[in-house]
């Protein structure tokens, strides 16, 4: 084989790792949403997890602010022995002895918030700073009423695993996050 030929083919094979190496990188990239949260990774005041053995928090946190049945459609379980549990503005489901997260509501308790490796939200968390580092999702930006009648404004991320049946919801009330819902579909 001539020298040119030698060269032509290294180029060649080089072309393809280059390309590969690209397309490897750019799916990587694809599928990496930055703007999702884990359930795994997020943390209540960098402690609490999101889901927990109700003994575990019974043991560092003592006990519960209050316990309540759920309402209809406030939880996907069958089970007649669900419960909610509430502790400084969090909203768990306690169903076969785990604590699951439901929601932190930030006008309850000011000094609460929710974190994640890379943010963090709590009742000073502006519209437009949340829109700043999740714009993908706040295009689509929604008025919403309560039950209560109140106005408020929701955007719904996405889980990090799009195989899981919940999305997040953030709620705004007069630019600043009101509360954070981790709400479940029901299968």
């Amino acid at each position: 084989m001539g020298s040119n030929a030698y060269l032509y083919t290294l180029s060649f094979i080089s072309m393809k790792i280059s390309t590969c190496l690209f397309l490897l990188l750019s799916f990587s990239m694809f599928a990496q949403n930055k703007e999702t949260i884990s359930r795994e990774e997020a943390r209540i005041n960098d402690k609490i997890k999101l889901s927990l053995p109700y003994t575990e928090f019974i043991e560092r946190y003592r006990a519960a602010d209050s316990t309540a049945t759920p309402y209809a459609g406030e939880t996907c379980s069958k089970s007649p022995d669900v419960k909610m549990v509430y502790y400084r503005g969090i909203t768990f489901e306690l169903d076969n002895g785990t604590l699951t997260f439901k929601a932190i509501d930030f006008s309850k308790k000011k000094h609460m918030y929710m974190s994640t490796s890379i943010d963090w939200f709590d009742h000073t968390t502006s519209l437009k700073s949340f829109t700043k580092n999740y714009p993908e999702e706040s295009e689509f930006i929604e008025d919403y009423e309560t039950v209560d009648g109140e106005a408020l404004k929701r955007i719904i991320l996405m889980p990090d695993d799009l195989a899981e049946n919940y999305e997040w919801w953030f709620f705004f009330k007069d630019n600043k996050l009101k509360s954070i819902e981790c709400h479940y579909i029901c299968k």
